[in-house]
């Protein structure tokens, strides 16, 4: 039993135990080339469950952010991952959020990594996401940060993007004008900027009229409120 019990052991070591690796430190110029391919590996690795995957994400894109573009240069070879899983049916919020937070870093101010971003058809994923209808069984009440998040992630790819914007315009069309009204007038409380503002605005948008006076009657009543 005992030889049997050490060759299963063997078997598990072999096939999905992680070997041990060097403590990598924090001052290292490869920690953060290091760290992005460990969690890639996380990433991809489909027996994980999806919220340990989505997690991996987000890591990578806060060590893309904060490990410059050479860091970058390898997170870009996670992106189309990244976009399997936003596309799978059925995925919960909280998984969609990591990724859109992930995503987000990675391609702020980094025009390549945006640019890979929109071959892997982003563009068309936002807009599915900004076009999901909130008030359908099952769509869950975290849904709008989902479009918040989309909203951010939108705003980043389109920053000095001239081709990323035209996409946005020539593919979302009437359908994308409205859904970011609609945005635009939830509350963005704790949130830096009013993103869905930011792109009507970037995107060369005009509100309609009931849409303008809707927001400015928000204003008003904003104005009435006790400091």
């Amino acid at each position: 039993m005992e030889s049997i019990l050490n060759k299963l052991q063997d078997w598990y070591d072999q096939h999905f135990a992680r070997p041990e690796e060097e403590p990598v430190k924090l001052t290292s110029p490869n920690f953060h080339h290091h760290k992005i391919i460990t969690y890639g590996a996380d990433l991809r690795n489909t027996e994980l469950p999806l919220e340990e995957r989505a997690q991996a994400a987000l890591h990578i894109g806060m060590l893309t952010y904060t490990g410059g573009i050479n860091a970058a240069m390898v997170a870009s070879n996670y992106i189309q991952d990244m976009m399997d899983i936003l596309t799978m049916p059925d995925t919960s919020t909280t998984v969609r959020i990591s990724i859109l937070k992930g995503l987000s870093c990675l391609c702020y101010i980094n025009y390549v990594n945006q640019d890979v971003a929109k071959e892997c058809h982003l563009t068309d994923i936002i807009l599915a996401c900004l076009d999901e209808d909130e008030d359908t069984p099952g769509a869950g009440s975290d849904l709008p940060i989902v479009k918040f998040w989309a909203c951010y992630l939108m705003s980043v790819i389109c920053c000095n993007n001239i081709p990323c914007i035209k996409l946005f315009q020539d593919s979302g069309d009437q359908m994308l004008q409205n859904r970011l009204e609609d945005l635009s007038n939830m509350d963005w409380s704790g949130w830096p900027q009013n993103y869905a503002e930011v792109m009507i605005g970037l995107l060369g948008y005009q509100k309609t009229k009931a849409k303008r006076e809707s927001l400015g009657n928000n204003l008003e009543m904003d104005t009435q409120l006790p400091e």
